[in-house]
């Protein structure tokens, strides 16, 4: 089994530099800001805890803290960010710890998936963008046909724009909302027509 200790230091106590002897006499290794021992932790433990009797140190066992939260220096630093983009995973984190020829393999495959998602981001917004493009062209032709006409229902609108009906559905309600469309009931039929004043349209 394996156990972290966290050191709580005092100033009245002796100095962190010889903490760090007394804990590593008692066969715990730092790892970070931490100390870890392996083995019987009973007696590990114990063996702390005489050793820091009298000194006015104290710790605290604390659960496995992640493996960024171990390390220090610059690989740390390149871990974290790399593991907060997304580029590696806990995976690949496990590895980087042990095996760096395995590590690199899997933080391959982590940031190949990584890269993977960034591209169906950016293809789904140009889909949207192509999409709001057409929008706004439709919209265009709209009003040029309903100033042209005076008034035509949604069934012509369609036609005309050779449009699926829930485009042309869509694109009236908007218009209607905005105040640019008027919708009237003519007979049995809906009559869209141009406001008076019809906003810019972007």
């Amino acid at each position: 089994m394996r156990a972290y200790v966290q050191m709580e230091y005092s100033a009245d106590g002796p100095s962190p530099a010889d903490v760090e002897e007394i804990v590593s006499r008692a066969g715990f290794r730092r790892e970070g800001i931490y100390y870890v021992v392996e083995g019987n932790l009973v007696e590990r433990l114990s063996e702390l805890h005489d050793a820091l009797r009298g000194t006015g140190v104290s710790y605290i066992v604390v659960p496995a803290p992640s493996h960024t939260e171990r390390w220090s220096g610059a690989t740390r630093d390149v871990a974290v960010h790399w593991y907060e983009d997304g580029l590696i995973d806990d995976d690949a984190l496990d590895l980087l710890e042990h095996d760096t020829r395995a590590f690199r393999d899997a933080a391959l495959r982590s940031a190949s998936a990584a890269i993977e998602r960034l591209v169906a981001m950016r293809e789904q917004e140009l889909v949207e963008r192509r999409e709001a493009r057409m929008r706004d062209a439709k919209k265009d032709d709209i009003i040029v046909m309903l100033r042209s006409t005076g008034g035509m229902t949604a069934d012509q609108v369609g036609e005309a724009l050779e449009a699926p009906e829930h485009e042309v559905f869509d694109a009236l309600a908007r218009m209607v909302q905005n105040g640019s469309v008027l919708a009237e009931q003519v007979g049995h039929s809906i009559v869209y027509r141009l406001a008076e004043r019809a906003p810019r349209q972007r």
